[in-house]
């Protein structure tokens, strides 16, 4: 078992199904992108919180660049081109997150989008 999916069902298990069904990592952050619109929605904390830690894990030095690439574009845009959830950003992610992940954010908004998404971040 590849490690992406090993790591994804440790941090996504009740999300098995889909984890064991896909055909790679880039189509699997493109399922969990959709899954955790609706759990915002739902205020499904479990999988938020799941998905966050596997978002982590898939940026560090030991996951690979497929899995880097995969949650940066298959994700990070995603989520950031959702004005609803701009409002549990500084809940989602630190200062150093927020940062790191400014360059996927800057993908999905425009430059004026990117500084309303900031000083909303910052409570400016």
């Amino acid at each position: 078992m590849s490690t992406w999916r090993r790591k994804a069902l440790e941090f996504l298990p009740q999300f098995r199904i889909e984890i064991e069904a896909a055909d790679s990592v880039t189509y699997l952050w493109v399922e969990i992108s959709s899954e955790f619109s609706l759990a915002v929605e739902r205020a499904d904390q479990s999988f938020i919180d799941g998905t966050l830690k596997y978002l982590v894990w898939s940026l560090s030095e030991v996951s690979g660049e497929e899995s880097k690439q995969a949650v940066s574009c298959g994700f990070l845009e995603d989520i950031t081109s959702n004005r609803k959830h701009w409002q549990y950003f500084s809940r989602w992610f630190t200062r150093a997150q927020f940062e790191q992940y400014k360059g996927s954010f800057m993908y999905a908004l425009s430059e004026k989008e990117l500084k309303e998404l900031t000083d909303l971040f910052y409570g400016r």
